[in-house]
């Protein structure tokens, strides 16, 4: 898989307000700066994510559409259909579900968050490893941190199983 960096520091431009007022609405501001952050990191379609998932499941690998935010894609593969996926069937595009807050008293290694997995999540997590990543984003202090499921359950003080219901 081709190595996917980091870019420098952050360069938040003026367009992008920081908004805390709701977790919706920290989390829709972490996702646009992510997206300023790592190269060629984008916010999916609906097109890209309906490709997305079908190349993952030709792959016999389940990705449901609701498990990711952002999907990050090696530059070599242009932004289209068959981009992703090629990027998809020579491991080269990897999928980010973001986490984020606006706490400033979080730290940069984010000891003490406590957030919440969805089980498609959690599924999508385990069967693509390294190619889905959670992205912790801290919009205070402008952190950011990539784990995959496995360093997630290494860091982890606790699990606290629990269902959330809809009607």
């Amino acid at each position: 898989m081709v190595d996917m960096p980091i870019d420098a520091p952050l360069l938040i431009a003026g367009d992008i307000e920081i908004d805390n007022s709701s977790n919706k609405r920290t989390a829709r501001t972490a996702a646009l700066l992510i997206m300023r952050q790592l190269e060629h990191c984008h916010e999916p379609t609906t097109e890209e994510r309906a490709t997305i998932c079908v190349a993952f499941a030709r792959k016999g690998k389940p990705v449901y559409g609701k498990a990711f935010d952002l999907f990050q894609i090696s530059a070599q593969y242009p932004r289209s259909t068959d981009g992703i996926e090629q990027a998809i069937h020579h491991e080269d595009l990897r999928l980010l579900e973001v986490k984020s807050t606006g706490r400033a008293k979080i730290d940069d290694d984010f000891s003490g968050y406590f957030f919440s997995l969805s089980t498609a999540e959690l599924l999508v997590a385990q069967a693509l490893g390294e190619l889905y990543q959670f992205a912790f984003y801290n919009t205070t202090t402008k952190t950011l941190k990539l784990h995959t499921l496995n360093e997630i359950y290494k860091k982890a003080k606790g699990v606290y199983p629990t269902w959330s219901i809809r009607f």
